[in-house]
């Protein structure tokens, strides 16, 4: 038997578990850094600052990312129990047929059944955003990677060069 985790709980079961164990990271700066147009232009010191503040955005916004589809699943799993039990109110004994048709359709209509949609809509589109956020951090974050890797060869190339060159 499946058991529903009531939605009076403030922390999800599997969050306050995890939180007892470990910790998410924190938010590290108020906003996400920016990518220069020009990667060339940072310094050596520069690029690697850059790097870091990317991968610390890319931690902290797949924990928030791990954190917004628990908060989905767990909207979506109580907008069906609700759904379900509208339905079971507005169901009579002698439901058939049509009736059965109609106490679904009574039931999409119920309010306590829209609020509840909405809601879970807003747990969707906050998990859309955060996913986005984490996304483009992963991005920038393998973009400056790259730069790295690139800089190091031609770094050991031009010492090669300078040791055993003319």
């Amino acid at each position: 038997m499946n058991r529903v985790i009531s939605k009076d709980q403030l922390e999800h079961p599997a969050i306050a578990k995890f939180n007892s164990k470990f910790s998410l990271p924190a938010r590290p700066t108020d906003t996400p850094p920016q990518m220069p147009e020009h990667l060339d232009d940072l310094h050596d010191s520069d690029l690697m600052d850059l790097y870091t503040q990317f991968m610390g955005w890319v931690s902290y916004s797949k924990g928030q990312l791990v954190k917004a589809e628990i908060s989905e699943d767990r909207e979506a799993n109580y907008c069906r129990v609700l759904e379900a039990r509208v339905l079971i109110e507005q169901w009579g004994a002698d439901a058939k047929g049509d009736r059965v048709t109609i106490a679904k359709a009574r039931r999409d209509v119920d309010d306590r059944v829209i609020s509840q949609q909405e809601t879970y809509q807003v747990a969707r589109a906050y998990r859309k955003l955060i996913e986005a956020m984490f996304e483009s951090c992963e991005r920038g974050a393998q973009l400056l990677s790259r730069e790295l890797s690139r800089r190091i060869g031609l770094n050991s190339k031009e010492q090669r060069t300078s040791r055993f060159g003319a």
